[in-house]
C-alpha cells in the first residue's frame, strides 16, 4: 500500500475518472477524496469505491492541506481552467489529456507551469502492444518507415472542441511519431488537407533528420480504424488496434509471423492504465518512473500544429 503521507484525490466523476479508481482498487490504494462539478456522479463513485469524502467545490479541496496529490479526468474543455484554477505547485499531478484544447492552451501552460510533479496521462505509451514493439524496433538501428492511421469525427456539441478535436483525440496516434520517429523534423509534405465539418482526409509526410519516414493518414467524419506501422529491413511490427501487436520478421528468406497475447492487465482494465498507475505510484514515492512530462508532451502537441497548420 502506498505510503500514508501521499492523499490522493480525483478530480472528475466521469468514465475515466472510474477507471482510475477501478484500478486503485486494485491495487489497495486508497483514494482521500473526489470532486466533481458534477456532484451526483462523484457521490456514486464515493461510495462505490470507498472514497473518504467528497468535495463541492474545488476551493474546499484547495484548503484540505492533507491533498497533495491529484489525478485530473475532466472533460476537454474543463482542464484549461481547473488548472489555471489550482496552485500547481502545491501537488504532484497525473492529469488526463488534453492540458489544452488547442496550441496556444497548451503553450500557455507549458510556459505557466513550474512543477516538476506535473505528468500527463497518455495510456496507449503504456499498451503492452507499444512496450513490447518499442523493445523489437529499438533492436535494429536502420532507417524506419512509419505509417499511422487515424480516423476522427468532428460530432461533439461544442464547436470548439470539434475544430480542435486533433488535439484532444489524434494526440494518442500522433504522439507514436514522437515515440517512434528519431530526429529532429527536417521536411513536411502536406499531400491532402483537412476540410473542417466535412467527410475529408488529412494525408502528411514527415521526414526526419535520422532518414526516418512517416505517413499520417486521418480520415475525417467517416468510420476508420486506428493502427501504427513501423517498418524496418527485414521487420514489421503492426499494432490494429493499437493493443494488440503482430511482429514479422524475414529470417534467412522466410518470413516468421508472431502474434503478441495482450497482457491480463490490459484485458481486465482500460489498456494501458494499470502501468499508468504504476509509474504514477513509483513517482509519489520518488522513484525512477516513466510517466510523459509537459515538456515530452509538448513536443507532440508541436508535430500536432506542423501537421494541422
Amino acid at each position: 500500500m502506498i505510503k500514508k503521507k501521499f492523499r490522493i484525490a480525483i478530480i472528475g466523476a466521469g468514465y475515466m475518472a472510474e477507471e482510475y479508481l477501478r484500478v486503485l482498487s486494485n491495487k489497495r490504494v486508497e483514494c482521500e477524496a473526489i470532486y466533481s462539478r458534477t456532484y451526483r456522479k462523484s457521490k456514486l463513485l464515493k461510495k462505490k469505491y470507498n472514497v473518504k469524502k467528497k468535495f463541492k467545490n474545488l476551493n474546499d479541496l484547495k484548503l484540505d492541506k492533507k491533498i497533495n496529490a491529484l489525478i485530473i479526468t475532466v472533460n476537454e474543455v474543463s482542464t484549461f481552467s481547473i488548472l489555471e484554477e489550482l496552485n500547481i505547485s502545491n501537488y504532484k499531478i497525473l492529469c488526463e489529456k488534453p492540458v489544452g484544447v488547442n496550441y496556444n492552451q497548451t503553450r500557455k501552460l507549458f510556459s505557466k507551469i513550474k512543477n516538476n510533479n506535473f505528468y500527463i496521462g497518455l495510456n496507449r505509451r503504456f499498451y503492452s502492444s507499444n512496450i513490447e514493439a518499442k523493445k523489437i524496433v529499438n533492436k535494429e538501428k536502420g532507417k524506419r518507415f512509419i505509417s499511422i492511421r487515424d480516423q476522427q469525427f468532428q460530432n461533439t456539441k461544442i464547436n470548439f472542441v470539434n475544430k480542435n478535436i486533433m488535439y484532444c483525440n489524434s494526440v494518442h496516434l500522433i504522439d507514436y511519431i514522437n515515440l517512434y520517429a528519431r530526429g529532429k523534423i527536417v521536411k513536411i509534405q502536406r499531400l491532402k488537407k483537412l476540410k473542417n465539418s466535412q467527410f475529408s482526409e488529412n494525408i502528411t509526410r514527415l521526414i526526419f533528420s535520422s532518414k526516418d519516414e512517416v505517413i499520417y493518414h486521418c480520415n475525417w467524419n467517416s468510420p476508420g480504424i486506428w493502427s501504427v506501422n513501423i517498418i524496418q529491413e527485414n521487420q514489421r511490427c503492426e499494432m490494429k488496434p493499437l493493443e494488440s501487436l503482430i511482429h514479422e520478421k524475414i529470417i534467412k528468406g522466410k518470413r516468421k509471423r508472431i502474434i503478441f497475447k495482450t497482457t491480463h492487465e490490459d484485458n481486465n482494465f482500460k489498456p494501458g492504465l494499470f502501468l499508468q498507475v504504476n509509474e504514477y505510484l513509483k513517482m509519489l514515492t520518488n522513484k525512477k518512473h516513466k510517466l510523459v512530462n509537459l515538456k515530452d508532451y509538448f513536443e507532440t502537441v508541436k508535430i500536432i500544429k506542423k501537421i494541422y497548420v
